[in-house]
């Protein structure tokens, strides 16, 4: 830009200023997206970079500056503050191995935040070379300019983000930037030496004049658009109705922020459980409805720590110590917490040092060792399943929940939003029943008697103002387990019983038997569940399965009679054979399901099927074989990486041995020269503007040494010139051309 070493610093900067703004508009909206958070982390990121562009540090300095940066970056904000610590070092090893071989699966749910970091990085510095290229090579930034402004001008069409003021600023800088570099080009054509005022005489006009068109633009009155374009995604699924969303895949995940949409069937295995009888698998439990999914209350997360074969506390409490059993669970996936069957007692068998705690508001257990939240390959459970009585449940009364402490309050949290006609539909769903445990037993029935279809196709996901709940309910009558777990806990709050929602596992499929009785179940990713637990009191937190095709639990005794017989799954009926309301009703359904249409019967009775028995034959990849691509991919990426740091090394001498391989005669000595040309350029020797071919190559043998520039350039110039001079062989400047060509590789 400038031959004054100091002036050529500071115009370098000044340039790079704008730039550094100019990514910043990339950065924000991404950031703020996606909840990514860390700023002004990946701000000091692009500075690192710019400044080792601006100060032309060594390549491998370069590279090894940054990559200490990015895994300081990735210890400190993904592993804790023990940063360059060896747990640090094995845990990030660990998430990325993880991450690779997910990928290989397509398990995009399984790629964890700190691998999407390193992507983002690499994206990072990758941009950033590219800008630097086009700022001090090709003296212009329009193609940045022009990709920043489509990328905002998107981010304002189909997202939340606005990007009015991003976009001015983006104009203002933009515009100045091919000012900037525009007025360099005219100063080195020209050959003009850049002095303070002549800069500033060109700058200043410049900067006043965009300045004074972005306040004009900014202030004239704007003609609304010809035809209305949603406003943002959220607008556009608004728009499209009750339509599904794209297909994910089915699988545990932690973020049930916004439910709905379809989804695939994934037979990949989570864990194998080896027990006496098929569970149920608890995880967590949520309490904050929404209207588009479910959140966990915002702030500290308080637990209560144990050790292994210590007792635990949990909300829901065990059955007698005579009905006392184990499970072993084996684990094929890496999930940092504890899989709970219904009336866990203790967690034990597994390495020493390892301790446990439970999130209090969500019951999730985790296992810790050395402070840092693990994941166990194996270890085996005690527990009791509870069991109810049924007397005791027929006893329960709307007016016990009068008697509540403040405490249960969570468990009956609504939006304001939601529409009364959920509430107005419960209570008629329910008038009928005395005790609350007959009241919850009424919404389960609700479900399968009135056309509700289990479906993982045909899944609406609600619009901006639709309420998850209401649109299952009345709209669409169609959905997953999600959908039923949902609404059931939506009915029961709205009626003033507190209730949860409840993630986790169905029971699996068995498929051998052990030792004696026991038994072995798979559990994968398509058993992947919600369902609900109610308090009632007098009774504690009790489990409900509303979810069409599912069987549910078997925890009531019925000893209304003195039968110590578990009933079938949560019965709610005082007289099961002699109870004419019970006919009538059976008589009604019966009436219904004939005047169902016959295809989309058939349609119900295979959607139940599915429900009950989810299988696929998807082929998993190995582990092993996972692996071997994954290290296969990396040592691909690896080797690319090196090659183009190291590419003035390898590229003289791959244009030596292509030229080697071609016949003399069919070598283009124009194109040769040419070559050698950028070559030189590529190792600091560039052809100074004016600067005539005879001077540049003196220039170049002087500082290489040699003789043998001036040797090419005159014979290339004789053969250009001269029309008496036959037509020049490559052999006669050959060694010449290799020997220069080798010496740009030095």
């Amino acid at each position: 830009m400038t031959n004054h070493p100091i002036k050529r610093m500071i115009g370098l900067v000044a340039l790079y200023i704008v730039i550094f703004f100019m990514l910043r508009e990339w950065l924000l909206p991404v950031v703020v997206l996606t909840n990514t958070g860390h700023l002004n982390l990946f701000l000091l990121f692009v500075a690192i970079c710019l400044l080792a562009n601006i100060v032309h540090l060594n390549g491998w300095l370069s590279a090894i500056i940054k990559f200490a940066y990015v895994l300081w970056f990735l210890m400190y904000v993904y592993t804790g503050t023990k940063v360059f610590s060896i747990e640090s070092v094995l845990t990030l090893s660990s998430e990325i191995q993880n991450s690779w071989l997910a990928l290989m699966q397509s398990d995009w749910n399984g790629v964890t935040n700190s691998f999407r970091s390193i992507l983002f990085f690499i994206l990072l510095w990758m941009t950033i070379y590219l800008i630097h290229y086009w700022v001090t090579v090709k003296h212009t930034i329009i193609h940045f300019l022009f990709v920043t402004i489509i990328f905002l001008a998107l981010l304002d069409t189909f997202s939340d983000y606005n990007t009015k003021f991003a976009i001015i600023r983006v104009m203002f800088l933009g515009l100045l930037l091919l000012g900037t570099l525009y007025a360099n080009h005219l100063f080195e054509t020209n050959d003009v030496e850049r002095k303070g005022m002549k800069y500033i005489a060109v700058l200043v006009p410049l900067a006043v004049m965009l300045i004074a068109s972005t306040i004009f633009a900014y202030a004239m009155p704007k003609k609304g658009p010809i035809i209305t374009i949603p406003k943002s995604i959220s607008a556009l699924m608004e728009k499209q109705g009750k339509g599904s969303s794209a297909i994910g895949r089915i699988g545990y995940v932690e973020d049930d922020k916004k439910l709905g949409g379809p989804f695939k069937m994934d037979a990949r295995i989570v864990f194998n459980a080896t027990a006496d009888s098929k569970q149920y698998w608890r995880v967590e439990t949520k309490d904050i409805y929404t209207s588009k999914g479910w959140e966990r209350k915002k702030g500290d997360v308080y637990v209560e720590a144990f050790n292994q074969n210590e007792n635990i506390p949990l909300t829901i409490k065990p059955g007698s110590k005579k009905d006392q059993t184990t499970a072993e669970i084996e684990m094929k996936k890496d999930f940092k917490f504890i899989m709970q069957p219904y009336g866990l007692m203790s967690v034990g068998n597994v390495a020493s040092g390892v301790s446990f705690y439970r999130e209090i508001d969500g019951e999730k257990i985790r296992p810790l060792k050395d402070e840092y939240e693990i994941a166990l390959e194996a270890y085996t459970i005690t527990y009791s399943s509870p069991k109810y009585s049924l007397q005791s449940l027929k006893k329960t009364r709307p007016n016990d929940l009068d008697k509540l402490s403040k405490d249960y309050n969570t468990y009956l949290q609504l939006p304001k939003t939601l529409p009364k006609r959920v509430r107005n539909l419960t209570k008629d769903i329910t008038k009928d029943e005395k005790s609350l445990y007959g009241k919850a037993n009424a919404i389960v029935d609700y479900f399968k008697y009135n056309n509700y279809v289990y479906s993982r196709d045909e899944v609406a996901i609600p619009g901006k103002n639709d309420d998850y709940v209401d649109q299952f309910l009345f709209d669409t009558k169609m959905g997953y387990c999600d959908n039923f777990s949902s609404s059931m806990v939506v009915m029961l709050r709205s009626i003033g019983i507190p209730a949860r929602w409840v993630k986790g596992f169905s029971e699996g499929e068995e498929v051998q038997n052990v030792a004696g009785e026991r038994k072995e179940f798979v559990i994968t990713n398509n058993n992947a569940h919600s369902w609900v637990e109610a308090y009632l009191p007098g009774i504690g937190w009790m489990s409900f399965e509303p979810t069409i095709g599912f069987e549910g639990f078997d925890n009531v005794l019925d000893d209304v009679k003195n039968q110590q017989q578990p009933s079938p799954i949560n019965p709610k009926k005082e007289d099961k054979k002699e109870d004419k309301e019970e006919k009538q009703k059976q008589q009604e359904v019966e009436k219904k399901k004939e005047e169902q249409p016959k295809e989309k019967k058939q349609k119900q009775e295979k959607e139940k099927k599915q429900g009950q028995k989810e299988k696929t034959e998807e082929p998993v990849m190995s582990k092993k074989s996972a692996i071997m691509i994954a290290t296969i991919i990396g040592t691909l990426i690896i080797l690319t990486l090196i090659a183009v740091l190291l590419r003035r090394k390898w590229i003289p001498k791959a244009m030596i041995g292509y030229y080697r391989m071609k016949k003399p005669e069919n070598i283009s000595i124009d194109h040769a020269f040419h070559q050698l040309l950028k070559q030189l350029e590529h190792a600091g020797l560039k052809k100074g503007n004016g600067q005539t071919l005879q001077d540049f190559a003196r220039y170049v043998d002087k500082r290489l040494g040699t003789s043998h520039m001036s040797k090419i350039t005159a014979l290339y110039e004789q053969q250009i010139y001269s029309n008496n001079y036959t037509q020049l062989d490559w052999l006669d400047i050959k060694e010449s051309w290799e020997y220069l060509i080798n010496r740009t590789s030095s």
